[in-house]
């Protein structure tokens, strides 16, 4: 196989790894908001600080007891610019399936999730299959190439101390 169709074959080989494995999260996650979104209601709560990787972190009350969590967006100010000012925001919650809360509509989470995933599922998961088929083709065919008679070696022995064939002869 030459260098550079195996380097490309490898490439896609990766890709499809990587577009699979963002495509089935975030597919699974899209199908969770989505049950989420069955199940969800809503709270005033307060934005509390930045968290980690820049998430808003807020605090809310469920039932009387405060929760907190935090969230990379934040969709649902009540006033503008509430989401900087540690201001009041619109929280969804749900306890199904999970206890999961967000500052966006669980729907539309669903629905920006799953546009991410399907297509890289549709081309990480075909990319992934095909090239691991073509390379195993291509491996086969390279090794016909090197070892152009294999049914010459069938049957023999892969020591040397031991004969191909042994015979033996009644009555000595």
């Amino acid at each position: 196989m030459d260098d550079t169709v195996a380097k490309g074959l490898v490439f896609c080989i990766l890709a499809g790894i990587v577009g699979t494995i963002v495509g089935c999260w975030q597919c699974i996650s899209g199908h969770n908001f989505a049950v989420a979104a069955q199940h969800e209601f809503t709270a005033a709560g307060r934005i509390t600080g930045f968290g980690r990787h820049g998430a808003f972190m807020y605090k809310f009350p469920v039932n009387g007891v405060m929760m907190d969590d935090y969230s990379a967006v934040c969709r649902t100010p009540l006033a503008p610019g509430a989401c900087y000012l540690n201001e009041s925001v619109l929280v969804y919650y749900s306890f199904q399936p999970f206890s999961n809360s967000r500052l966006e509509d669980f729907s539309v989470a669903s629905a920006n999730a799953y546009r991410i995933g399907k297509p890289a599922l549709a081309i990480g998961l075909p990319l992934f299959f095909w090239s691991t088929v073509i390379m195993v083709i291509l491996s086969r065919k390279n090794k016909s190439k090197v070892d152009p008679d294999p049914e010459d070696r069938r049957g023999r022995s892969k020591s040397g101390d031991v004969p191909d064939v042994i015979h033996i002869v009644p009555g000595e």
